[in-house]
């Protein structure tokens, strides 16, 4: 899919309606924009984590959380870093 949209005064561009629907972008959802070079940029959308997706656990030896339906902590550890630079 191809759009065009033009930046505000502020500098912000709209994400058309057929793509902040397929990917449940909202207002407060997060993302990452990347400038890729040469005129490209590309813009990351964060998927957001039900709390039901995320179990907390806590036994003698150790606290932790699990992680339902394929969510790779991992991958959150580098969203986070990445987002916070």
């Amino acid at each position: 899919m191809n759009y065009t949209a033009l930046p505000s005064i502020k500098g912000q561009i709209t994400i058309p309606v057929p793509i902040r629907t397929k990917y449940n972008i909202g207002k407060d959802t997060p993302v990452i924009i990347e400038d890729q070079g040469k005129g490209v940029i590309t813009v990351k959308v964060m998927k957001m984590i039900d709390h039901k997706d995320i179990e907390y656990y806590e036994n003698a030896k150790k606290v932790g959380l699990k992680f339902k339906n394929g969510v790779d902590p991992e991958i959150i550890a580098k969203a986070i870093k990445q987002a916070n630079g």
